[in-house]
């Protein structure tokens, strides 16, 4: 009995219970460089996740550590931004993409001086091999005094992402429309314009979000005076129609009893 213990106890590694691995939710790099590396991602992330948020099967995230190969942590990349279709939206401390069961459908790259040529290529050979749709590159124009701002947009065809032509309206010749998300990119100083197809309108970055619930609540200020003003007026007209009434039967009666006199 003792014998069969110790023959437990000191069994070989390879027969030992393999750790599980683990996949960490940091990797202790900040999510942008600068001040204006993080302004230009917050101009793509932030209207993509107001847009979305109604959405209960599409996730928006960015600088979140996604992994794509089970059993290889070392394996992971955090785009700037990623929507994932077809996914319940919800906070999440990884990606891990056979868990979900799918990569990003779409992912966004802010280039910053040193990562530019990396996010041209090894990062769009990366999101190719993944399995990403489609992957938007803003180069903020940082080598031109922030005067100059570049937008590309690349398609999944086969297993690459080519970059597309222009699209949008005549004479928008610089904004790329995502077939994926049915939205619009344009390069806009060194931020990025999103502008939703479906409406025709742009969405809005976050230092716009507070005039604009100002404009917003000055006319629905204006709607309820109005509205006011209308039963103002309603109010008004029935109660002269309801003395107009009160007058014609007035002389009605008096009509009537001179007949009877």
């Amino acid at each position: 009995m003792a014998k069969e213990l110790t023959v437990k106890q000191n069994a070989p590694p390879s027969l030992a219970e393999p750790e599980p691995l683990e996949y960490p939710d940091s990797d202790g790099l900040p999510m942008a460089e600068n001040d204006e590396h993080y302004v230009a991602i917050q101009s793509v992330r932030f209207p993509l996740e107001e847009h979305l948020r109604p959405s209960a099967d599409t996730y928006v995230t960015g600088d979140l550590l996604m992994y794509y190969v089970q059993g290889d942590p070392s394996k992971r990349v955090a785009p700037d931004v990623m929507v994932v279709r077809g996914v319940a939206s919800g906070p999440r401390r990884t990606y891990l993409v056979w868990a979900e069961g799918k990569p990003p459908d779409f992912v966004a790259e802010v280039s910053s001086p040193d990562s530019a040529k990396a996010d041209r290529t090894v990062k769009r050979e990366l999101y190719a091999s993944i399995g990403v749709q489609e992957y938007l590159l803003f180069d903020p124009g940082y080598e031109e005094g922030g005067r100059v701002g570049r937008v590309q947009l690349f398609r999944r065809r086969g297993s690459k992402l080519l970059e597309t032509g222009p699209g949008g309206p005549e004479g928008s010749d610089a904004e790329l429309e995502s077939e994926v998300l049915r939205i619009s990119f344009r390069a806009d100083g060194m931020r990025v314009r999103v502008r939703d197809l479906a409406s025709g309108e742009d969405l809005l970055w976050t230092d716009e979000l507070g005039p604009a619930l100002q404009e917003a609540e000055r006319q629905l200020d204006e709607t309820i005076q109005a509205r006011k003003e209308a039963e103002r007026q309603w109010a008004a007209a029935a109660e002269a129609r309801h003395a107009t009434e009160a007058r014609i039967a007035e002389q009605e009666s008096l009509l009537l009893d001179s007949k009877h006199l």
